[in-house]
C-alpha cells in the first residue's frame, strides 16, 4: 500500500495507508498482519492515528483493519453536504467488509467508533465475530458540553471560525489523566485534517443526527460476545 501520509505536513510516517472508493467516499485506511480480522473504529474528532500503537502489536495476532470513517481524517468526499449519523456510518463499514471480502470480523470501537461498533453489531449479527467497547458513547447519555453545543446549527460557522491548534490541544489534555503525554506532534496530527472546513463541520452534523436512543434501544440484540473495556480515571467519559 501507498504510505499517503508521507506527503502530508505534520503527520508522522507511522503506518503504510492506502485509499478505497467506496460510494461517495475515497476511504483512507491502512491494513497490518495475518489472522482473523480486526476491525478498529475510531471516536469523534479524530482518525485511524489513535491506533497507531495499537495496531503494530495487534497485527502480531491479527489481520488488522483501521480507517477514518466519513467525515474525519483524510477519508475524501466530492459531496460535502453529506448526512452524517449512525446509518451513514455502519453502511460504510458494510461496504468496507464487502469491498475486502471480509465475511466476518471482530470489531473495537472507542468513544462514538464504540458506539457505532455496537450498532453495527446489533444490525448486522452475522458479521461481528466478537465487540470490544473502549470508554464507549452510546451505552448510557453523556456527551462533552462542546459536542452539545455543536448540535446548534447558528454555531457552525463560529466553530469554524475559532478552531485552532490550541483548541485540539485543550480537547486532547481532557481527554488524557496524564496530560503530560499529549504533545505538539500529537496536536498536530489531530489538527492536520480537522483544519480542512468540510471535515470540522461534519463533526457538527454528526453531533446533531446521532440518534443515541436508536443505538442504546438496539444493545439487546446484540448477540456477539461483548467485551466493555473503561479507563479508572477516563477524564472525557467518566466511568461513573
Amino acid at each position: 500500500m501507498e504510505n499517503n501520509l508521507n506527503a502530508r505536513p505534520g503527520t508522522d510516517r507511522f503506518l503504510e495507508t492506502d485509499f478505497l472508493p467506496l460510494g461517495n467516499f475515497q476511504v483512507h485506511f491502512t491494513r497490518k498482519g495475518a489472522g482473523p480480522p480486526l476491525i478498529l473504529l475510531h471516536g469523534g474528532g479524530t482518525w485511524l492515528y489513535s491506533f497507531r500503537h495499537n495496531i503494530p502489536a495487534l497485527a502480531k495476532h491479527f489481520c488488522v483493519y483501521a480507517f477514518d470513517l466519513p467525515g474525519h481524517g483524510y477519508t475524501q468526499t466530492n459531496t460535502p453536504g453529506n448526512r452524517y449519523d449512525n446509518d451513514l456510518v455502519c453502511e460504510t463499514l458494510q461496504k468496507f467488509m464487502d469491498a475486502m471480502h471480509i465475511g466476518k470480523a471482530h470489531l473495537a470501537g472507542h468513544s462514538w467508533g464504540g458506539a457505532w461498533a455496537a450498532a453495527f453489531a446489533a444490525r448486522y449479527p452475522d458479521r461481528v465475530d466478537k465487540l470490544v467497547l473502549l470508554d464507549s458513547s452510546g451505552i448510557h447519555r453523556f456527551e462533552r458540553p462542546v459536542w452539545e453545543l455543536m448540535k446548534y446549527r447558528f454555531l457552525d460557522k463560529l466553530l469554524v471560525r475559532l478552531f485552532s491548534k490550541a483548541f485540539v490541544r485543550k480537547g486532547l489534555e481532557a481527554s488524557f489523566h496524564d496530560k503530560r503525554l499529549v504533545d505538539g506532534k500529537m496536536v498536530e496530527n489531530i489538527y492536520a485534517p480537522l483544519s480542512d472546513k468540510n471535515i470540522l463541520l461534519a463533526q457538527a452534523r454528526y453531533s446533531r443526527n446521532i440518534d443515541w436512543k436508536k443505538i442504546r434501544a438496539a444493545l439487546p440484540c446484540i448477540r456477539a460476545k461483548t467485551m466493555i473495556v473503561w479507563g479508572k480515571n477516563d477524564r472525557y467519559i467518566p466511568v461513573k
